[in-house]
């Protein structure tokens, strides 16, 4: 078989090998997402899928065909992980779907952008002085250029690598460079090895890449000792949804359903998933007259009406009734449309791809006090914005309210949690999930261990683990604190 692969591999045209080559890598780096818990099988598919592009783009003879060449692995990657607008399309009519895959394949080419652009870029380099210097270049090229494209101009953090390591040993690097700069390190493995015969200086490079990636298994997980503040019992409280569709008015029998699990999970915290209030100004005074002033907060996902059009996604703690927090980083074509061309075409057409309509609040937003700690919510998207963590020196607890019963597929459970532990790894602060039918639990950065071993209370689903509040003290903390506004 290889020898006939290898047959097949030599008759190729020689422009066609560094698309295939590209292609291949977009597809081993796709397929590496799928495994995003199996260590060191995901980490060792995200180096041979890079290195597949970096050899790639040393075999194109013009930076034109870089761009196609890195174009192609970009679209190749792209479709091979861009699930988490796909799954929602069953749930749009047929015209809608049309128009959704249109948005799909827009994104599709987005995203490709940068992969392309750094393959234009890196022929020229390999042209110039620099080019003996490429096994270096290569990482942070690439990360900046997705950087520019996806965080910069689109807002959208699509992929950063260090999700990759974040629920394994190598994770240690996320709380020292964070989750964009721990990517650095595969790709520098991955730009070595791609790169082998064409420099003298690609042998020593990924080398020297994989023996610091490999320091990672030996760095502490605790930073410092922590404060000493008491802990607290959280429970997260979780109930299958009713239906994939949106729904304006609330569901009363489900409502009763989370009210009576959260008398039975004797916490001082309990948290709701995103959204599960979908009527935020007519129920919030009942439920915090059925609920009633004595016990621990009760933190909630609520729509509640904003002043102007559409609705506010907030957390909400229940026995006041108050929000306590409202989202600032909206999904786009799911929650808003992003620009007004769009909003007046998709109403010329009578169209509409969202799931709910919703109003972004304006940041910065101070994080609120729970039993003497500051309580940092991340409503689900938000998890993949490492910006939103104030990262001070208070106690603090991570609460990731999601809600994902619109994702059919496993992988994107497993790419939202990666998210959510990539930002307690990065601030040592633990993390408490809860998700509609995604993984709901706790993350110790202390013991970098996942729990979501639940209890049935009735139809729900209960987590409860007693957590201490942690300051954020990590190295990537403090390089944070260097250009965050203080809070």
């Amino acid at each position: 078989m290889l020898t006939a692969l290898s047959a097949r591999w030599s008759s190729l045209p020689e422009p066609w090998k560094p698309y295939v080559l590209a292609g291949v890598g977009g597809l081993l780096v796709g397929a590496s997402a799928h495994l995003l818990w199996v260590f060191p099988a995901n980490v060792l598919g995200l180096v041979a899928g890079f290195a597949c592009y970096f050899r790639a783009l040393a075999r194109c003879p013009a930076p034109r065909v870089g761009l196609r060449a890195g174009a192609v692995f970009g679209v190749t990657l792209a479709a091979s992980t861009l699930y988490w607008i796909t799954d929602v399309l069953y749930v749009l009519t047929p015209t809608e779907r049309i128009v959704g895959g249109g948005v799909v394949g827009g994104f599709l080419l987005l995203i490709a952008l940068p992969y392309g652009l750094w393959g234009w870029a890196s022929s020229r380099l390999s042209r110039s002085a620099l080019a003996p210097w490429l096994p270096v270049l290569h990482a942070p090229g690439l990360v900046l250029t997705q950087a520019l494209i996806h965080d910069a101009w689109l807002g959208f953090p699509w992929l950063h690598y260090g999700y990759w390591m974040a629920l394994g040993p190598l994770g240690h690097w996320l709380a020292v460079l964070g989750a964009q700069g721990a990517g650095l390190l595969p790709l520098w493995v991955a730009a070595g090895l791609g790169l082998w015969s064409q420099t003298p200086r690609a042998v020593p490079i990924a080398g020297m890449a994989a023996a610091l990636l490999g320091l990672g298994l030996l760095l502490p997980t605790r930073w410092t000792t922590p404060a000493d503040v008491h802990a607290v019992t959280i429970a997260t409280v979780t109930l299958p949804s009713a239906g994939p569709g949106d729904s304006v008015r609330d569901d009363l029998s489900l409502l009763s359903q989370y009210v009576a699990a959260t008398r039975e999970a004797r916490a001082d915290w309990v948290v709701w998933p995103e959204s599960v209030i979908r009527d935020g100004g007519a129920n919030l005074q009942p439920l915090a007259e059925v609920l009633g002033p004595q016990g621990g907060p009760v933190f909630a996902g609520a729509l509640l009406p904003a002043p102007a059009a559409g609705r506010y996604n907030a957390l909400v703690e229940l026995r006041g009734g108050q929000p306590v927090y409202y989202k600032q980083k909206l999904v786009p074509f799911s929650e808003y449309v992003p620009s007004s061309l769009l909003r007046s075409l998709f109403a010329a057409l009578e169209l509409n791809t969202l799931k709910t309509n919703v109003s972004a609040w304006r940041p910065p937003q101070r994080a609120f006090e729970a039993s003497g700690a500051s309580v940092r919510p991340l409503l689900c998207y938000e998890v993949a914005f490492t910006e939103l963590v104030t990262p001070d020196e208070r106690p603090q607890v991570l609460l990731n309210a999601g809600n994902e019963h619109w994702f059919r597929r496993a992988l994107l459970h497993r790419m939202t949690l990666a998210m959510g532990v990539a930002r307690s790894r990065e601030y040592g602060l633990p993390l408490v999930r809860a998700v509609t039918e995604g993984h709901s639990g706790t993350f110790d950065p202390d013991t970098a261990a996942w729990s979501e071993t639940t209890t049935a209370a009735g139809p729900a689903m209960l987590h409860r683990a007693r957590m201490t509040p942690r300051p954020a003290t990590t190295p990537y903390s403090r390089w944070r604190r260097l250009w965050s506004p203080p809070p």
